[in-house]
């Protein structure tokens, strides 16, 4: 059974490829360009070990609830949804960038 964070960051990584794919039509070739790099660095950390720990689980909830929004937004083709969504999804995203790290946090 794969941890819920592991699992969150797969149907993250999955909501990006159908939102890049839905924006291929739009112009917003930056959304587009910062989703790719994106799916790329989750496809990095499906491996660390913080994804495997329930600390991972709250993070990769709401990213994955913001990329779901995102897609959502994006294949309706609902502009004002896609940039509240957009900015929601990039304070997460940051967030869940800065908590894997796990800086400061010891093992015992």
């Amino acid at each position: 059974m794969k941890p819920k964070g592991v699992e969150n960051v797969e149907a993250i990584i999955a909501a990006y490829q159908k939102t890049v794919e839905a924006l291929e039509s739009d112009n917003d070739k930056a959304a587009r360009d910062w989703l790719s790099s994106a799916i790329g660095v989750l496809g990095q950390m499906k491996d660390k070990f913080f994804l495997k720990t329930n600390p991972a689980v709250p993070v990769t909830n709401r990213c994955r609830k913001d990329a779901e929004e995102l897609q959502a937004a994006a294949t309706g083709g609902d502009k004002a949804k896609f940039a509240q969504a957009w900015e929601q999804l990039k304070k997460d995203m940051d967030d869940l960038l800065k908590r894997s790290s796990m800086e400061g946090v010891i093992i015992t």
